[in-house]
C-alpha cells in the first residue's frame, strides 16, 4: 500500500503542473517580494481590525487598503497562473480521493474540496 501511495505522490510531484507551480512560486516570491510583504501587513491589519471593526473609526480605509493591494497582487499574470495551477492540482486530488473513497464504499460522501495547496 505504501508503495502505491509513494508512487502516486511522486507522480504528482513530477508532473508538469506541479513543477510549474514550484517554479512560479519561486518567481513570484522573488519578483514581488515587497508587494507580498505589504500585502501581508495590510492583510494582518485588516483581520485584526475586522474582529473589532466597530471600534475602528478608520476601518473603511483599512479595508480599502487591503482590497486594493490584494487586487494588485492577484492581478499579476504569474499569480493568476499560479492560482489556476493550484486549483487544477486540487481538483485532480479531489477527484482521485473521491475515486478511492468510492472504491472502498459508496457510503462515503464525496469531498467537495480537499485543498492540499491552501
Amino acid at each position: 500500500m505504501e508503495e502505491l501511495i509513494d508512487g502516486y505522490i511522486n507522480e504528482i510531484k513530477n508532473s508538469d503542473d506541479f513543477l510549474k507551480l514550484i517554479e512560479l512560486k519561486k518567481l513570484i516570491d522573488k519578483k514581488y517580494q515587497s508587494l507580498i510583504m505589504s500585502f501581508n501587513v495590510k492583510k494582518d491589519n485588516y483581520f485584526k481590525a475586522l474582529e473589532n471593526k466597530k471600534y475602528y473609526k478608520d476601518f473603511d480605509i483599512i479595508e480599502k487598503d487591503y482590497r486594493d493591494i490584494k487586487t494588485e497582487l492577484f492581478s499579476k499574470e504569474e499569480v493568476k497562473e499560479y492560482i489556476n495551477l493550484e486549483n487544477k492540482l486540487n481538483n485532480k486530488l479531489d477527484e482521485d480521493f473521491n475515486k478511492i473513497k468510492e472504491s472502498i464504499s459508496s457510503k462515503f460522501g464525496k469531498s467537495k474540496r480537499f485543498n492540499i495547496f491552501k
